[in-house]
């Protein structure tokens, strides 16, 4: 017989499988490149990934999808969401990540919420940081990432639950 541990590890296992889909298939539609996660590569300092966008997950299983990636590499997917056109100012970079994060982690909520109920999960809007050697530290958090390389640039997504009810954080 499975522990509770157990229980939740298998869990989560399959709520991140939904994730990796999910940031997959919306790449595809955004860039036409199919991707794969690949084994976790190593970033040098002056490459330092400087843009994590954030969305929250509350509901009966609590925590945060992080996409992690550099300017450079976020302006590819946000021209590539501009049908291959310049961005007209920077402030456009942040709308169309922001949407981009919405599109892959709603699907995400779609795929978890029809396998495990309609309350499973819900999503939060996307927070966008920026900045040098940039790191996020969720304490009380077990995670799990997958690594892309591919033509558009380097991405992780990290995909972090809380083992506590949303009243204990």
């Amino acid at each position: 017989m499975e522990s509770n541990i157990e229980v939740l590890e298998s869990k989560f296992e399959v709520l991140f499988d939904f994730a990796k889909k999910s940031f997959e298939e919306i790449m595809f539609e955004v860039t036409s490149e199919a991707i794969k996660s690949d084994g976790e590569f190593n970033i040098e300092p002056q490459d330092r990934l400087s843009l994590s966008i954030i969305i929250g997950i509350s509901g009966n299983t609590n925590g945060r999808i992080l996409l992690n990636t550099s300017i450079e590499y976020g302006k590819n997917i946000a021209t590539a969401m501009n049908f291959g056109d310049p961005l007209e100012n920077e402030e456009d970079l942040y709308v169309y990540l922001a949407e981009f994060a919405n599109m892959f982690c709603g699907r995400a909520a779609t795929y978890i919420n029809n396998k495990f109920g309609k309350r499973e999960i819900g999503i939060s809007p996307p927070a966008i940081f920026s900045a040098k050697d940039l790191e996020i530290i969720t304490p009380n958090v077990s995670s799990m990432k997958a690594y892309y390389e591919c033509t558009v640039g380097k991405f992780i997504v990290d995909m972090g639950f809380s083992e506590s009810e949303y009243n204990d954080f």
